[in-house]
């Protein structure tokens, strides 16, 4: 009698299947959890700027006063934009699906949830900052905010005086740094800088409020971030074209809309996001919904955020 074959016993079994789906969409980007986010009024936040302060001087005993002009300022419009996608669901796969425990609906809007958490750590890493693009570091970051500018095609590498010149740009908080960023191959060549110190600071490392650690400079936590271009030109005049990369520094808004980056919402939705039921569809046994984020990252102050460029480790 010949032995029973895999092929045919297999009609008769049930493989396991693991509830639940295992991620493999993954880009490291730590910074973003602790990213403030904040509601504001109206159709945009209006910040107003100093431009210059108003005159003053030191005079002699009975010296006429010229000291006159008044102080000037300047208006920023911040505003959300719009990240969205549908779900369609076929009502007999949701059916079938429910009776065998699977809740497909649940499936397919937590996927759309989390791209648009990956949209928007995208667009804050390389939008234009053009309507309808999101707001990004590089669209946000003032000209005045740079490391020196190393001119032409040159590029550099990380030092730790340059890491210390960018600190430097940042004076929102009175000169507090709360965060600095690169990409994972600009992290492995700070580790390389650690190593070559001989022994003492590759331990200092930051907890965050999840429990993660990063590594640290000057006790200030180093971000991972693999959304961040690495195809930037010389001096960071561009996002793509070049092969160098930048780091960036800055403080997070402490809630007064004065001092540092935050990502921005209409107040009416809470952190911009919204899962709306639109119905059956007219011409299909479908239903539909629709997952959106009305939001936007913003830089208050701008002191409160530094780039250091044309990096080529």
């Amino acid at each position: 009698m010949a032995s029973q074959t895999l092929v045919q016993a297999k009609l008769f079994i049930n493989n396991e299947i693991v509830q639940g789906v295992v991620e493999d969409i993954i880009s490291i980007n730590p910074l973003y959890s602790v990213l403030p986010f904040q509601g504001y009024e109206g159709q945009a936040i209006l910040v107003n700027r100093e431009v210059t302060l108003g005159t003053t001087e030191v005079l002699a005993v009975d010296t006429t006063i010229t000291a006159k002009a008044a102080a000037t300022f300047t208006q920023t419009s911040y505003s959300a934009t719009k990240l969205i996608g549908d779900v369609e669901m076929d009502n007999l796969v949701a059916v079938q699906s429910s009776g065998a425990g699977v809740d497909q609906l649940a499936i397919e809007i937590s996927s759309k949830a989390k791209s648009i958490a990956r949209l928007f750590q995208t667009g804050m890493a390389t939008g234009t900052g053009t309507s309808p693009q999101m707001n990004s570091l590089h669209s946000l970051c003032d000209s005045s905010q740079y490391t020196t500018a190393t001119g032409g095609t040159t590029a550099q590498a990380l030092s730790f005086a340059l890491l210390d010149e960018l600190f430097d740009l940042v004076k929102a908080k009175d000169g507090q740094v709360d965060w600095a960023m690169m990409p994972a191959r600009t992290m492995r060549s700070y580790k390389v800088l650690l190593r070559a110190l001989g022994g003492t600071t590759m331990d200092e490392v930051i907890t965050l409020p999840d429990g993660r650690k990063v590594i640290g400079y000057e006790s200030v936590p180093i971000f991972k971030n693999e959304f961040l271009s690495v195809a930037e030109t010389a001096d960071g005049a561009a996002l793509t074209g070049g092969a160098m990369t930048s780091v960036w520094a800055g403080c997070f808004d402490d809630g007064s809309s004065r001092v540092g980056i935050a990502g921005i919402h209409p107040i009416a939705v809470p952190a911009g996001i919204e899962v709306r039921a639109i119905g059956e569809m007219e011409t299909k046994d479908s239903t539909m919904f629709r997952v959106r984020q009305y939001a936007n990252l913003v830089n208050f102050s701008r002191r409160g955020l530094a780039r250091l460029t044309s990096l080529s480790n």
